[in-house]
């Protein structure tokens, strides 16, 4: 149960240095043979082409780290509900993919459709996993995952969590949350779209590295859910009535 949901809440390239080859001595010009003379190789060498001058990147622009705090924090406190499409890609690189529901404070539901059905339920204070088909149920409290640290009632992102960084690349502002408290391991980088600080999805990182990243899309927002979709119960509970 911890590492479902610290690998969903809480996706690294590496790469071979690059080394030049010599441009080959064209057949006509190359010497038929060495001689004594080392004039010939003293000009061919005086011709080959010069490596251009590495240009350095320019730098990134100055952002208001301050002002970006406090516009996330007033956008995602603005959405008091929101239903839509999510894409999780986990530390594996395995995709997955379903439907997500949001009613602030502290509910969320991700119904996962592909590859297969898994329902993770928040109510505000427990967080259940359920696995229909091994037949598997868990739950754990709120606040020992990064749900929490932006599902209250209205978000303080200076308080709630404790901001490590933020940046701006590709028309998106990225806010890393960590929780004060320790009770949720690891770290959550939020993104959000620059031109209207809507949620685009977060990456999770756990204690151990291991990242998963959410992608939201076809989001609507202030949205009439049934109260239903947000209740933890175990299946097993003969008294269950929710399905």
């Amino acid at each position: 149960m911890s590492m479902i949901l610290t690998t969903l809440f809480p996706l690294a390239l590496s790469g071979v240095p690059l080394v030049a080859t010599p441009p080959a001595v064209p057949a006509d010009i190359a010497p038929a043979a060495a001689t004594a003379d080392a004039a010939p190789a003293r000009l061919y060498l005086a011709q080959a082409p010069v490596p251009p001058v590495a240009q350095a990147a320019a730098p990134s622009p100055a952002i208001d780290k301050a002002a970006i705090i406090d516009k996330a924090a007033a956008a995602l406190t603005s959405v008091r509900t929101a239903e839509g499409k999510f894409e999780q890609i986990d530390n594996l690189g395995q995709l997955s993919s379903g439907v997500f529901y949001i009613s602030r404070p502290g509910k969320v539901r991700f119904d996962y459709t592909s590859p297969e059905a898994m329902h993770i339920v928040s109510d505000g204070v427990s967080v259940s996993v359920e696995e229909p088909k091994r037949a598997s149920y868990t739950a754990a409290p709120l606040a020992s995952t990064p749900l929490h640290l932006f599902l209250r009632s209205n978000v303080d992102l200076q308080r709630d969590g404790s901001v490590t960084e933020v940046s701006a690349s590709d028309g998106s502002y990225f806010v890393t949350l960590v929780d004060k408290t320790g009770e949720a391991q690891g770290s959550m980088t939020l993104q959000f779209r620059a031109s209207d600080f809507q949620l685009m999805g977060w990456t999770t990182t756990t204690g151990t590295g291991e990242q998963t990243r959410v992608k939201l899309s076809d989001a609507k927002q202030n949205v009439s859910l049934k109260p239903s979709l947000f209740i933890v119960k175990d299946p097993a509970d003969a008294r269950d009535d929710r399905r």
